[in-house]
């Protein structure tokens, strides 16, 4: 499907719905309804968001068309489930919880890319217990 209007009507018909009660469930009026299905005028975040939340799909689908690519979501970690951490791990602990929210979002996105590069593509050198990355140095250097 070719525009948000079409994915509107589309989303609209398959709940068997006319515009009036779909227009009402996510907060705007007929005629504004009627116009985005006719690609007259764009949905507001607001409606995309209203939309997307009401009827279970999501805002890429309404928006481009296509379904969000599902990144693998790293195992959730049980503090139980992790064994005693390292001075290291704890030192590192302790210094991501000092950063505010941005820093600590960068941290993690760095860690995400070294996760990915190593553990994921099958090139992990064994660090995965507190290793310090030299080792991998001098293996990638060899």
């Amino acid at each position: 499907m070719d525009s948000i209007g079409k994915r509107f009507r589309q989303l609209r018909k398959s709940k068997g719905l006319n515009q009036i009660d779909f227009a009402a469930a996510i907060g705007i009026s007929q005629g504004t309804l009627s116009d985005i299905e006719k690609d007259k005028c764009k949905p507001s975040v607001e409606t995309v968001i209203s939309a997307s939340g009401y009827f279970k799909v999501s805002c890429d689908w309404l928006l481009t068309g296509e379904e969000p690519v599902q990144k693998e979501q790293p195992p959730k970690y049980l503090p139980d489930k992790l064994g005693p951490l390292s001075e290291q791990e704890k030192e590192m602990l302790w210094k991501f919880r000092q950063l505010d929210a941005r820093d600590q979002e960068y941290a993690k996105a760095n860690i995400d890319m070294l996760y990915e590069r190593t553990v994921k593509k099958g090139t992990s050198f064994g660090l995965t217990n507190g290793g310090t990355g030299e080792e991998a140095a001098a293996s990638e250097t060899a």
